[in-house]
């Protein structure tokens, strides 16, 4: 286990939009994703009061990031961002069930059937 933290960097990118989030998303520099996504944890919990206006975006970028090709480290943050502050639907989870590595396949089912929970 790796010791994760951001930067007032990965801050910054989270401020300036959806392309710089995309743009380090998209990369292969695993430990920048780690480190953005823990960034990301503070920006979307409301006990800080951001209220991101590309959230919508953010969540197919999360989804993304977990059915494509990057760490598991990288995939279970994502999986914990989507599953702790977003809602279903999540339509690339369940169109990619068929990429989930057999250990995380419990928990994007729960992420994806998290409105059935009663």
């Amino acid at each position: 286990m790796s010791f994760v933290s951001y930067t007032s960097k990965h801050s910054a990118i989270v401020k300036s939009g959806i392309e710089a989030i995309s743009k380090v998303f998209s990369g292969k520099n695993m430990s920048e994703k780690e480190s953005l996504l823990l960034c990301l944890d503070k920006f979307l919990d409301p006990y800080y009061g951001y209220s991101l206006p590309n959230k919508d975006e953010i969540v197919v970028l999360l989804q993304n990031l977990i059915v494509n090709e990057n760490s598991r480290d990288v995939k279970e943050d994502a999986l914990n961002l989507l599953t702790s502050y977003c809602w279903p639907p999540f339509p690339i989870l369940e169109d990619g069930l068929g990429k989930i590595e057999p250990e995380l396949l419990p928990d994007v089912r729960y992420a994806i059937n998290m409105n059935n929970e009663i």
